[in-house]
């Protein structure tokens, strides 16, 4: 199925369109790019990485790229330090609404002038105990109401400039002991009731507009015994997109993580993923997963007929997010 790579969202190792992103981009045929510190050794070098290419793909594709970039701030930013740095979650909500906007529009501006569309940010996991969590510094803070102004002000800010912003991590990491970079991570200690605290903050982000989301790995007991977030029904499809009615662009976070990567094969991972609604599935660390998962959608789209329908809805959503940065609305 010749569109079957629209769903893939690819990190690579170079500093500029060599030969490896070339074959990725005319095998691979990727929805989009998703670009790291080690992409970047200044201004002009990234700008003209990123305007290659979109030109391959549009002459190779017959459409443009989308990239994406994780440019939260404190720890977790790929521009610096050739771009503004930005003070961490924490510390912006430590100085209050105004520090928010105002570095989330210096965010805006640094993506804009290199061609970068979407930001994996903002993170809208609520910490309530800061002291020991492994994402103090990246969380606005310890309450649903303090989380949800600023992630707010995050989103509606950034997407005013014309940049796609990204709330992270459905349906929350706060209440996880194990990063999902390392562990798979299940969260059994609590019920429905703090679930759906948890989802608060990104409610509010849906009813800001935000264009997209980015999944946990986390397994969720209470309300799936089964699957991490990121492959599960009723978290993805039944609470997010039926419930809270967000119709925008939902990302897998990386399937190179240990909590997906060890645990489920291409196809099982393309299976459960579009069933749930995914549309973007990031492998961002090792290339090598890349032509698996890209055969797996392959074989997957065209021999399942289930899935075929839900390929097309995830396409239209796609195309609608394509189309905000191609009209500059």
């Amino acid at each position: 199925m010749s569109e079957a790579g629209i769903h893939l969202f690819i990190g690579f190792k170079g500093l500029s369109l060599d030969e490896e992103l070339k074959d990725f981009i005319r095998q691979f045929r990727p929805g989009g790019v998703v670009l790291f510190k080690r992409n970047i050794e200044g201004r002009e070098q990234l700008k003209e990485l990123v305007a290659g290419a979109q030109s391959l793909a549009r002459a190779q594709l017959g459409r443009p790229l989308l990239f994406a970039i994780d440019q939260e701030g404190g720890s977790v930013q790929r521009l610096a330090p050739h771009f503004n740095a930005l003070p961490s979650a924490q510390s912006m909500s430590e100085e209050g609404p105004e520090s928010v906007c105002r570095w989330a529009e210096v965010c805006a501006d640094d993506l804009r002038q290199i061609g970068v569309q979407i930001d994996f940010a903002p993170v809208l996991d609520i910490v309530a105990d800061p002291k020991t969590h492994f994402m103090t510094s990246r969380s606005f803070g310890s309450t649903s109401e303090q989380v949800s102004k600023l992630g707010t002000i995050w989103i509606e800010t950034l997407q005013a400039k014309g940049i796609s912003a990204t709330a992270k991590h459905f349906p929350g990491l706060g209440r996880a002991s194990l990063d999902p970079h390392h562990f798979a991570p299940v969260i059994s200690d609590e019920g429905d009731r703090d679930f759906d605290l948890d989802l608060l903050t990104f409610a509010a982000a849906v009813k800001a507009g935000v264009h997209c989301m980015m999944t946990s790995h986390a397994v969720y007991r209470s309300v799936d015994p089964e699957f991490p977030a990121t492959f599960s029904r009723e978290i993805c499809r039944l609470r997010l997109r039926d419930r809270m009615g967000f119709k925008g662009v939902l990302f897998a976070d990386d399937l190179d993580m240990a909590a997906i990567g060890q645990n489920y094969s291409p196809g099982d991972a393309v299976r459960l993923g579009l069933a749930c609604s995914i549309d973007f599935f990031l492998l961002c660390q090792k290339s090598e997963n890349i032509e698996p998962m890209y055969r797996a959608l392959s074989d997957r789209l065209q021999n399942e007929s289930s899935l075929q329908s839900l390929h097309r809805e995830s396409v239209q959503r796609i195309e609608k997010l394509r189309y905000f940065h191609e009209s500059g609305i």
